[in-house]
């Protein structure tokens, strides 16, 4: 289904009864980067899935900050009557689960975060994070997507991908190609980890209990969960074996019995 939220439309998927489940993808993802671990869940949930800013079915909406998404899923979920809801996001879906959490914190019931951070602590970090980004709007805007996606697929963050099953690699790749090269580069430049508002010095204050999830074949994020983990109030931390950055993806049926065990704490 399409919200509409100040003039840009967002895709919204919204199946199941019981407790609501809102879940947030990374970039180059889509809605279904789900499917596979939901069809683990022992539990029923309601589970809705948001496609964000620049991505698939809710496409190029304009450049859209962090903050400005945010402000639109709050809307979302009044336009769909939900007072509160466990957020789950990875990677980019993660920063903004995260985002939304502290921006909006009575909105949220708990939360789980998959191979996600706060964003970078330094102002130096972050112009660094911004140039790299630049040069992927220029890659995207220069070569198209599947060039694209034939570079993204190989950087040392996926991996651990290479060992997923043929037919999971083909589903992966197609989500990656069918997005639209505007909407990425907006994405990059709206909600890109460089430009992100940091959120470390926010997250003592955090009065819910947070998931966070890492794969233990993905070193860097390991090491900054290891310290969300030490700087959050009732923060928990689960290292997967065998599993890089997208841990849903490559050990599905441990993922959902991670996420079954904090839905019905």
């Amino acid at each position: 289904m399409i919200k509409r939220v100040q003039q840009r439309n967002y895709w919204v998927e919204d199946t199941g009864e019981g407790p609501a489940l809102l879940m947030l993808h990374g970039f180059t993802g889509s809605a279904a980067t789900f499917n596979l671990f939901l069809e683990n869940m022992n539990q029923d949930y309601r589970v809705i899935k948001v496609e964000l800013p620049g991505h698939s079915r809710t496409g190029s909406v304009g450049v859209v900050t962090m903050e400005q998404f945010c402000c639109d899923l709050a809307a979302i979920l009044d336009q769909m009557n939900l007072e509160k809801v466990t957020l789950m996001g990875y990677s980019l879906g993660g920063r903004t689960a995260l985002s939304f959490a502290i921006l909006y914190p009575h909105l949220v019931d708990r939360l789980i975060l998959e191979s996600a951070s706060p964003g970078l602590a330094t102002i130096e970090e972050r112009q660094v994070r911004q140039a790299n980004d630049q040069k992927l709007v220029e890659q995207l805007q220069k070569e198209g997507i599947e060039k694209f996606v034939s570079f993204w697929e190989n950087i040392p963050l996926f991996k651990s991908q290479v060992l997923l099953p043929e037919q999971e690699k083909e589903t992966l790749k197609r989500e990656r190609l069918n997005q639209d090269p505007v909407g990425l580069s907006e994405s990059l430049r709206g909600m890109g980890t460089g430009v992100q508002t940091s959120w470390w010095d926010h997250l003592s204050s955090l009065e819910i209990e947070v998931m966070l999830i890492t794969g233990a074949k993905d070193s860097k994020f390991q090491s900054i969960n290891r310290r969300m983990e030490e700087l959050l109030s009732y923060g928990s931390w689960i290292e997967v074996e065998g599993a890089g950055h997208t841990v849903h993806l490559e050990k599905p049926q441990i993922f959902a019995k991670i996420v079954d065990s904090f839905m019905v704490k």
